[in-house]
């Protein structure tokens, strides 16, 4: 393997109010089961701006100095001889970077590496030490059960895929989990409500290469109208509904049971309900709808960040014998079921599937990458970091 750079170049934050530096720091040594990995695309997240900048309002956790950066495509540059896998890997092979570094104490603790430590002492203990810097540089540290690889043969040569499509990975990685928590099974109906962001729009792409029947719903019927037109272009086989919402629960509930029946359940009940639903939708009607929905012994999946406390319909919650699961991210087992789903060509990416890239940016233009990925992301578009530049391959 070749020798690694005695320095690398990064984008650091020194405060959530001040602007960030580009800065040379030192390589990190390679220790027991870890990996040092060159990033080619390292995604943002649309609220990106509002964790590192704006004084963070998100409110997360991370220690200062930092260098973000977490879900990521790289080439593998060396591993620790204790990782046999990696180690006996030729340098350059292509890579996904797991972002969620877990405790190895066997506890639940768990962080989203150069993101959020979250609040309890051990996360930020975690997030603190070696796993501070993320993939916003030349060079990322990362553990290395946390390195999966990618046959780029299959990607790029046979399915037609370049480097920039692989960035919907961490979209289909997040909901992927949530959806296979509560076993999605090929000929169920799924309502994701909402569907028009970038993860409620990756579930409909999940749930119809899990062979399920889908009812979208959102406040946006021409955003609804383009991923319906751009989910059956790439599931030709796949059966998917819309419903705009109306406001109100019972409007809501109207049209998923129209939905439903068009889809073939004569009962107008889904089987799994599937909510992402930000912050501010605590209070939106169209959550009590979708739980009011589901068949009996039918299952949610809760993976949004609803701020404060919603209500639930209690009574037909345990009178239905309803399943209500919460996911938080992913399992590495989950991660490798993705990557064989695209490699097999079941789960797609790219234009074809309505899927692009907004955007790819140099570190240097960081201010401009979080605009676009804030201001302009949406379903199926996503925007990108370049942290070796945009012609590194």
């Amino acid at each position: 393997m070749a020798e690694n750079p005695p320095t690398y170049r990064a984008l650091q934050f020194t405060s959530p109010t001040s602007p960030p530096s580009l800065v040379s720091l030192p390589t990190p040594p390679l220790t027991a089961s870890t990996a040092l990995v060159r990033p080619l695309r390292a995604n943002l997240f649309a609220y990106t701006r509002d964790i590192f900048t704006n004084n963070n309002p998100r409110g997360y956790h991370y220690p200062l100095p930092i260098v973000p950066g977490s879900a990521t495509i790289g080439r593998l540059l060396t591993a620790s001889s204790d990782a046999p896998t990696l180690h006996s890997s030729s340098a350059g092979q292509l890579v996904w970077l797991d972002p969620v570094v877990r405790a190895t104490d066997g506890s639940s603790t768990a962080i989203l590496h150069g993101l959020n430590t979250g609040p309890s002492t051990a996360g930020k203990a975690i997030g603190s030490g070696e796993w501070r810097n993320g993939s916003w540089g030349e060079v990322v540290r990362v553990p290395a059960r946390n390195v999966h690889l990618l046959d780029e043969n299959r990607l790029f040569g046979e399915l037609g895929y370049g480097i920039d499509d692989l960035g919907y990975l961490q979209s289909l990685m997040i909901v992927y989990g949530g959806l296979r928590d509560v076993d999605v099974r090929p000929g169920e109906v799924v309502l994701v409500a909402p569907a028009t962001g970038s993860f409620g729009g990756a579930a409909v792409h999940v749930a119809l290469a899990l062979g399920a029947a889908v009812i979208a719903m959102a406040r946006n019927g021409e955003v609804l109208q383009e991923l319906e037109e751009a989910v059956k272009g790439a599931y030709p086989s796949g059966r998917v509904k819309t419903v705009v919402m109306t406001g109100g629960v019972e409007g809501d509930l109207e049209g998923v049971k129209k939905a439903a029946r068009e889809l073939g359940k004569r009962d107008g009940m889904v089987d799994v309900y599937f909510d992402m639903s930000p912050p501010n939708a605590s209070g939106s009607p169209h959550i009590k709808a979708g739980v009011l929905a589901l068949r009996p012994k039918g299952r949610m999946s809760l993976m949004g960040g609803a701020a404060g406390d919603v209500g639930f319909p209690y009574y037909q919650i345990m009178l239905k014998g309803l399943r209500l699961q919460g996911s938080w991210m992913f399992t590495p087992e989950q991660v490798d079921e993705v990557i064989r789903l695209v490699e097999a060509g079941i789960l797609k990416l790219g234009e074809t599937a309505g899927v692009k890239s907004l955007g790819v940016f140099e570190l240097e233009e960081w201010e401009e990458a979080f605009r676009v990925a804030g201001d302009e992301a949406r379903v199926g578009r996503f925007a990108l970091f370049a942290p070796n530049g945009k012609d590194a391959k």
